[in-house]
């Protein structure tokens, strides 16, 4: 009997404070109505408080809080105040859930549209679920805004969209992924129509070097935005060139309607944008874990979110009903092209460059299948060049139409290849990560190397799931243990290492290059190999010959530092090329050769010439081989490893 008095004591002491809260809130905030009913909102904040809302996923979710990594905890990962209701909302959720519940009596004159309940759309139907609101005590009010908005999307589905990765773009080397809100009555037909959720850094513009370094550093603000699926369509697919994969995802009526509410309420937040977790990828999942808040998809990334990566985990959590392939327009274009018999092709190109007329005889005499061919082709190289691009030349005035009326002519169906879209899409190939266990020698010294690191991508690395050409690779080691003499050295230490072997074709003529940075061991001497900075870069041609034999060529710049140079730094420069053979779908072979030149004091010609193979066992894992034959500071000798990788 006693214990029950006490506790009865205990709840009528928490419902007296509450509503001395309530009450000196209501002289900071005055409430709605002549009958504010203070003793409502005491009621609602003490259930809140008993059933525990504030520690339940759901509310967690909606404030994006995360669990600090040193100190105990949480912290909302919205950088900005005016997402929160409470002074100390970012760290503290139920003070958070106290201030959202007694804002929801709040006056806000004769603009409901200002009030939270049309503000925070997503927090005011979770907590009128939990706690079952009286309307008569807590009008609902008419968020007309709102409404609209959800009207306008119309949704019937989702999709997540995968534009792949575009090297020359910093924000986008790995891919990017956006949400495409599927309206009802659209198909594949009309899906361009469609609405997107998107979050991106607000960069005003800005390019380069200096985007790139404060994207790193979280100098840019990230926030979320609605808009055109046409438009991102024709960004990505037109302008820059990339293949875009849409995964339409398997989530109920109810879950989408949590998403777009919280979509909502995210307008008036912004976060610290770093490209490599905080990114366009990892805060999209964000929304997913709203939707569905047992998901905990933002959870599995705590060091770096790789969009690929993001695709995997949802494609994991059983979301993806199905997979469609958008193909770029130079993908097309190369597809066109492919299929085309030489002649043709450059028929295509010259009409293309107004060197022919589309009424000159060579056009004419074709057969008027090969005449639609050549002229589909045409137009496609001249909408190819018409976005704006570094380096475009100005196109003559009207060509395109004129391509396109004489095309009209021609009576014969649209000769559009299908693009068939590759086996393996982005979020199914190899893991980012790897760990490499290889035995070797490097003139006369054996050695069992281990390599690790967070990696990407790497041209010998299974290719399915990647952009054809393309490595990116970050902080990774190779560690070397000498059995003759005990001694563990660091050989190697690529703190970013990218390529870009795009093919040079007659259409499409893309430079290549690469860039790396990183410390290495080199010889200076029969017994001094000391580890030094080092900076390398090319710029050069790639060519595909067939399907399964490329070569590229490029003129390479170095830089090496180290205490041991007159003047510490030794720049050199010289040519390289490679030469890269598959022999079916699992075994890929690459020869190369590269000589620098270095000057300033260090005058000496260093080359290397290498054959590497590799051999896919499965997706996760690899076996290689590497033969080389070095020259370094004018001491020759071979160098050799055979090794196991594996991906995770």
């Amino acid at each position: 009997m006693a214990s029950v008095i006490a506790s009865g004591r205990k709840s009528r002491d928490i419902s007296i404070i509450l509503i001395g809260a309530s009450l000196w809130g209501a002289l900071l905030f005055p409430l709605r109505g002549i009958a504010a009913d203070y003793a409502y909102l005491a009621e609602l904040q003490e259930r809140a408080r008993r059933e525990q809302l504030a520690n339940r996923p759901e509310w967690r979710q909606l404030l994006h809080y995360k669990s600090r990594l040193i100190f105990p905890g949480v912290e909302s990962m919205v950088d900005n105040d005016a997402f929160f209701l409470s002074a100390v909302g970012r760290h503290n959720p139920q003070a958070e859930l106290d201030a959202t519940l007694a804002s929801f009596f709040r006056s806000n004159g004769d603009d409901a549209e200002q009030s939270t309940q049309c503000t925070f759309v997503a927090r005011y139907n979770w907590l009128k679920q939990q706690l079952g609101f009286d309307s008569t005590r807590l009008p609902e009010l008419t968020c007309r805004r709102f409404h609209r908005w959800m009207e306008q999307m119309n949704a019937d589905g989702l999709t997540l969209v995968f534009p792949s990765a575009y090297l020359n773009n910093p924000a986008s080397m790995f891919g990017h992924t956006l949400l495409r809100v599927d309206a009802r009555g659209q198909d594949e037909q009309t899906r361009l129509l469609a609405n997107t959720i998107n979050f991106a850094a607000d960069s005003g513009g800005q390019r380069g070097v200096a985007f790139a370094f404060k994207g790193l550093f979280g100098k840019y603000q990230g926030k979320f935005s609605a808009g055109s699926y046409y438009f991102k369509v024709k960004t990505y697919g037109d302008i820059e060139n990339r293949d875009i994969w849409e995964y339409r995802l398997r989530m109920s009526s109810d879950e989408i309607d949590r998403l777009l509410q919280h979509a909502w309420e995210m307008r008036v937040a912004s976060f610290d944008y770093y490209f490599v977790d905080e990114n366009c990828s990892y805060h999209l999942l964000s929304l997913l874990d709203n939707a569905r808040p047992e998901l905990g998809l933002t959870d599995r990334f705590s060091l770096w979110a790789i969009p690929s990566e993001t695709v995997r985990s949802v494609a994991d959590a059983g979301m993806i009903d199905r997979v469609n392939f958008r193909a770029a327009r130079s993908t097309v274009l190369q597809e066109r092209a492919r299929l085309m018999e030489p002649r043709l092709q450059e028929l295509a190109r010259r009409l293309a460059n107004s060197e022919l007329e589309p009424h000159a005889p060579q056009i004419l005499e074709l057969d008027i299948r090969e005449q639609a061919q050549v002229v589909e082709l045409a137009v496609d190289y001249v909408a190819y060049r018409q976005p704006p691009r570094a380096g475009s030349l100005e196109l003559p005035s009207g060509l395109l139409a004129q391509l396109l009326e004489q095309r009209s002519r021609i009576p014969i169906p649209d000769q559009t290849p299908t693009v068939i879209a590759p086996a393996i899409p982005p979020g199914a190939g190899h893991k980012p990560a790897r760990f490499a266990l290889g035995y070797g020698f490097d003139d006369r010294r054996r050695f069992v190397q281990f390599d690790i690191g967070p990696g990407y991508h790497d041209q010998f690395d299974p290719e399915g799931g990647f952009t054809r050409g393309a490595r990116i690779n970050a902080l990774l080691a190779a560690v070397r243990y000498y059995p003759e003499d005990g001694n563990v050295e660091l050989e190697r230490l690529d703190v970013v290492d990218i390529m870009s072997l795009s093919p040079w074709g007659r259409f499409l003529q893309p430079a290549s290059w690469k860039l790396s940075v990183g410390v290495a061991r080199k010889r200076l001497s029969d017994t001094d190999r000391p580890l030094m900075g080092r900076f390398k870069s090319g710029v050069g041609i790639s060519h595909d010959f067939t399907s399964y034999l490329s070569a590229h060529a490029f003129a390479e710049g170095t830089v090496e530092g180290s205490d041991r140079f007159t003047y510490f730094l030794a720049p050199g420069i010289g040519p390289g090329v490679g030469v890269l053979l598959d022999v079916g779908e699992r075994w890929r072979n690459g020869l190369f050769f590269r000589w620098q030149q270095y000057f300033l004091n260090e005058c000496r010609g260093d080359f290397e010439a290498s054959w590497k193979s590799r051999f896919t066992l499965e997706r996760q894992s690899i076996v290689g081989l590497e033969l080389e034959w070095k020259r370094e500071s004018g001491y020759s000798f071979p160098a050799g490893r055979v090794y196991w990788q594996i991906y995770f």
